[in-house]
């Protein structure tokens, strides 16, 4: 890594720890108790979209918005991974017959039970949640720059990855753009084509491995580290203690661990779900609570991050997403494309930023175990988004120059700092000065994934 690379994530780590935090190492708002701030933390990217955004920043005096590049991740789905709700289910149907569950357990188990059919066969759709969830971003997204959206004809480009919750994510945003502006000119696409420049660790991207699949598969050489960890670090007796008599009774029918983890994920993951509040949470003490949390912060740090321990790959081939972004601005913009939008996954936003040096995704850990102190997957939501909003000054607001443009990035419609020098009143960039910075950062990563 170069000195000046080094320089300039250093200097963006310590932005994340000029906020408020809490016990978890997770920022909190003012306002926020510290109980709460925990317990959404501890959802990681099971964690809901927010339901109230402040409006953005107005922009600098003269300048008029001419452009926004997007990247969404999908909406609330359904647990991913095939048998993620009958795992639990399995196991307390059985021990529900054999009169080895605590009254608070039968109670858990009436109420899963009573929803399980809602659930089953829907690995990894979206819910009707998520896309209403896209549905309130872009109408938000219309209303904070007319300009752009709300002129006859204004041309608008989507594409998403060729998963159903991407493209039904995509699908809903589209509507609702379309409901407050019926002229729009959409052109949506899940080719493909395109897969490695939305999904950077798809196999569709031709610098992908066979090393890079394998890197985050469940065959993973990181993984054997995990699960000792795991076992350490978790205390399955206070969670299936709540919710079985004998925890003999419940060795003979799986590892209590593995029960608590797969647990705590159907129950972060109910929520977003269309069906009643089974209230699982009941039976996980909030100091386990805040341990389950450190789990996923774990499995992304090593998959998407600059771990020490790690091969960089899963952050590094972030390039293509960067690189697509920094091309299609000037693109767009000389041919009147005033918002291009991408919808795929969380693992991508976070190798991203994490290449781009912001807010703590940046950190370098020797052991992956100590990434929850500033590794923050609560930030990337169901529905989680970033926006690069682009202004110039009316008078050339037609065909701005790259040095014309100021840049307003926001995650998850909130300003977010990048390790650059503001130029303005407000997180503004000149847009020049980010070329300047991620043109070597671009390279570089080019460089690795090349050797």
């Amino acid at each position: 890594m170069t000195r000046r690379r080094t320089i300039a994530l250093l200097l963006s780590a310590a932005l994340v720890f000029a906020g408020v935090t809490t016990a978890c190492g997770c920022q909190r708002e003012e306002g926020v108790s510290e109980e709460d701030a925990a317990a959404q933390w501890a959802m990681g990217t099971g964690r809901l979209y927010p339901e109230t955004v402040a409006a953005p920043p107005a922009a600098p005096r003269g300048y008029v918005p001419v452009y926004i590049s997007h990247y969404g991740r999908h909406g609330a789905r359904y647990m991913d991974g095939k048998g993620g709700y009958e795992a639990v289910s399995d196991v307390l149907r059985q021990a529900s017959a054999d009169g080895m569950l605590t009254p608070l357990g039968e109670d858990i188990w009436s109420r899963y039970s009573s929803v399980l059919p809602q659930l089953l066969g829907r690995t990894g759709e979206l819910t009707p949640l998520g896309a209403e969830q896209h549905r309130q971003i872009a109408g938000r997204m219309a209303r904070n720059y007319p300009r752009l959206i709300g002129r006859k004809g204004a041309k608008v480009v989507a594409n998403s990855t060729n998963l159903e919750r991407a493209m039904l994510s995509m699908l809903s945003f589209n509507q609702a753009l379309l409901q407050l502006n019926p002229s729009l000119d959409i052109t949506a696409d899940a080719s493909r084509t395109y897969m490695g420049r939305i999904n950077q660790h798809s196999p569709e991207n031709p610098k992908v491995t066979k090393e890079d699949v394998r890197w985050k598969s469940a065959d993973a050489p990181w993984r054997p580290g995990f699960d000792r960890y795991c076992e350490g670090l978790l205390h399955p007796e206070t969670v299936c203690g709540a919710i079985f008599k004998d925890m003999e009774y419940l060795r003979s029918l799986c590892e209590p661990v593995l029960f608590e983890r797969k647990y705590f994920e159907v129950a972060k993951n109910l929520p977003g779900c269309p069906v009643e509040d089974c209230a699982l949470l009941r039976a996980v003490p909030s100091d386990e609570l805040r341990l389950l949390g450190r789990l996923e912060n774990y499995t992304f740090y090593a998959e998407k991050s600059l771990w020490l321990g790690g091969n960089g790959r899963g952050c590094y081939l972030s390039e293509s997403v960067l690189g697509d972004i920094i091309d299609r601005v000037p693109e767009d913009i000389a041919v009147g494309v005033r918002v291009r939008l991408r919808f795929g996954h969380d693992g991508c936003i976070m190798a991203l930023f994490a290449m781009m040096g912001i807010e703590g995704w940046q950190s370098c850990f020797t052991d992956p175990s100590d990434a929850w102190q500033v590794w923050d997957t609560s930030r990337i939501p169901m529905a989680a988004n970033f926006q690069m909003v682009f202004f110039a000054p009316g008078r050339s607001a037609k065909s701005p120059r790259p040095e014309d443009l100021l840049l307003l990035m926001m995650l998850n419609e909130e300003p977010l700092a990048l390790p650059l020098q503001e130029c303005a009143p407000g997180p503004f960039y000149r847009w020049s000065d980010f070329l300047e910075h991620y043109i070597p950062v671009l390279e570089e990563a080019r460089a690795i994934l090349a050797r």
